[in-house]
């Protein structure tokens, strides 16, 4: 086998792995936003702060972990190898790195700059005795996770691209 077709076929299977996990994390994200933030803007403010605390408790857990680690682990490897063998001058490599990109931004910053902040936060209220901000904090958590899920799904149609663009 030439270097040529093994560094396409590593090229294949880094994109494919890639948005297989962009695939999943947009769905998680996707689903979160069309039903768990709209059933949590109907709580109350006691139970809303429970339901939070629960949910942000549970989502650490190590299936989660590996796929929302992945999902930006593997595609930054991938953008490497593709930068490293001079392909993000195809268009395979251009739509793989804009999704990358911004999935990085618009997905993996948005939680790690908005929503833990906004989670660790919310650790700390009780039902008892809550801030004045809650409904504020509620709203602002939920559009931001908007904004990742489009962030999500975009990177995942652009990773799609950019497989379909290599004849994958």
């Amino acid at each position: 086998m030439s270097p040529n077709v093994l560094s396409e076929e590593l090229v294949v299977l880094l994109l494919t792995v890639s948005t297989i996990f962009g695939g999943v994390m947009a769905g998680f994200f996707f689903t979160y936003s069309a039903s768990v933030v709209l059933a949590l803007d109907k709580l109350s403010a006691s139970v809303y702060t429970t339901m939070m605390q629960e949910i942000n408790e549970t989502v650490l857990n190590v299936v989660f972990g590996i796929v929302f680690f992945g999902a930006i682990v593997v595609p930054t490897v991938s953008a490497a190898v593709v930068l490293l063998l001079g392909d993000w001058t195809t268009q395979s490599g251009q739509l793989f790195l804009a999704g990358v990109v911004i999935y990085f931004i618009g997905t993996f910053a948005v939680t790690m700059r908005i929503h833990i902040p906004i989670n660790e936060y919310i650790a700390t209220w009780s039902t008892a005795s809550l801030p004045n901000d809650w409904a504020v904090v509620r709203t602002r958590w939920g559009r931001w996770n908007h904004v990742r899920t489009t962030a999500a799904i975009a990177s995942f149609i652009l990773y799609i691209a950019a497989l379909v663009s290599l004849g994958a």
